[in-house]
């Protein structure tokens, strides 16, 4: 599988047209369009879009150029997520975990294309709160 496949197969999988998806990068419908069928030839056209996909979603660029480990990176390094749900755990009778914990039951119950639709929905939370802290 070529980097413009893997483009479409990331935009795919999180459930999104190319205009949202450009849109996210802060670029247009045809620019995702000629990336994933290939037709920008110089790397200098490319290049920034591999970047912010990288950048804006987190992607692994070693997945996204290469092919080779996950498609996404961690957000948080693994001892600091420990922390967080350790903190999380402690008090089982909090309603915090409570609520966190019917949500996760509830997300691992849905099917794939309603995970993504919470996936793309969390996403968009996520753009509009850096925006407004800008």
């Amino acid at each position: 599988m070529e980097i413009h496949e893997r483009i479409k197969l990331l935009r795919n999988n999180m459930g999104m047209s190319q205009s949202e998806f450009g849109k996210m990068l802060g670029t247009t419908r045809d620019v995702i369009g000629n990336i994933e069928y290939n037709r920008l030839k110089r790397p200098e056209q490319k290049e920034p879009i591999y970047n912010l996909i990288c950048e804006k979603l987190k992607v692994n660029e070693r997945w996204l150029r290469y092919g080779e480990g996950e498609m996404f990176i961690d957000h948080l390094p693994t001892d600091e997520i420990g922390d967080i749900i350790s903190e999380v755990i402690e008090n089982k009778n909090d309603s915090f975990y409570k609520i966190i914990l019917e949500a996760m039951k509830y997300y691992y119950e849905l099917d794939e294309k309603s995970k993504q639709v919470i996936r793309k929905y969390t996403s968009g939370l996520v753009e509009r709160i850096k925006e407004e802290e800008g």
